[in-house]
């Protein structure tokens, strides 16, 4: 499934526009006030709102140009904590008012995020990295407890399982099956991951995403052909590009593995 980061760019930009609108009726509100104390503060204030304007349009262009050239525009700082933190609730808050939904939103703000982990491939850290699933890939009715340890699965081929867990092998990185967030974010305390390849629904994605924040997350949307949380589905070719992103190195996904 294709999903697009122009949603989550265009209620950005937008949210971008607003801000700077809101920073320009606030300071002419208050214009008359700052003469009246002195002409000194009117300056004052208009050097800090034209800086405060600055620093934030220019980061927030260095953050879309690095998302849609996936080019490292933000090096070296790296820091992308504006779209998670404030970016997201912002453009949640924008679709609600032009009726977008909130999945839809969800899985752009995926996009984004990993065209900006695309961006920054040369400076990931492939030395310890972490497939992270949810429990609903594996059959509901399987005898075969694999939260506790993946290698209990015994690959007989009828869950997406099988072919993970081989794929991890084959790249040697590391995998876990968790069954909601806590025991996600306490194997991610345990395995000090310096990079994730998470798959789940579009919700926990964005959750998983905010939590591991500095850590790289690289999302992939889970299929849910049975419906939510139950023998769901991924597509096996997008977690092998995901892991090629994330080791820096071709990874090749053998169908029928």
């Amino acid at each position: 499934m294709k999903i697009s980061k122009k949603i989550f760019l265009s209620l950005s930009l937008l949210s971008l526009v607003i801000l700077i609108g809101g920073v320009a009726v606030l300071f002419w509100l208050i214009v008359p006030r700052l003469q009246h104390l002195g002409g000194w503060l009117f300056y004052a204030a208009a050097i800090a709102a034209a800086l405060f304007l600055l620093v934030v349009t220019g980061g927030l262009f260095l953050l879309f140009l690095s998302a849609l050239t996936e080019k490292d525009f933000l090096f070296p700082h790296g820091k992308k904590q504006v779209t998670v933190k404030v970016l997201y609730p912002l453009n949640l808050m924008l679709g609600y008012l032009l009726g977008i939904g909130r999945e839809r939103i969800g899985e752009s703000f995926v996009a984004f995020n990993n065209a900006l982990v695309r961006a920054a491939g040369k400076r990931l850290d492939p030395a310890r990295i972490l497939i992270l699933l949810p429990h609903c890939l594996q059959l509901a009715d399987c005898p075969h407890r694999v939260t506790s340890d993946i290698r209990n699965c015994k690959r007989c081929g009828k869950c997406p399982l099988a072919g993970l867990a081989a794929i991890a092998d084959e790249t040697g990185v590391q995998i876990s099956v968790a069954t909601g967030g806590t025991l996600a974010r306490r194997v991610i305390v345990e395995l000090k991951p310096t990079s994730i390849l998470a798959v789940a629904c579009e919700r926990d994605l964005v959750s998983g995403i905010h939590d591991a924040y500095p850590i790289p997350v690289y999302g992939i949307l889970n299929q849910r052909p049975h419906g939510p949380c139950r023998n769901t589905l991924v597509d096996m070719d997008q977690v092998a590009l995901g892991l090629s992103v994330l080791l820096g190195r071709e990874v090749k996904w053998k169908h029928g593995n």
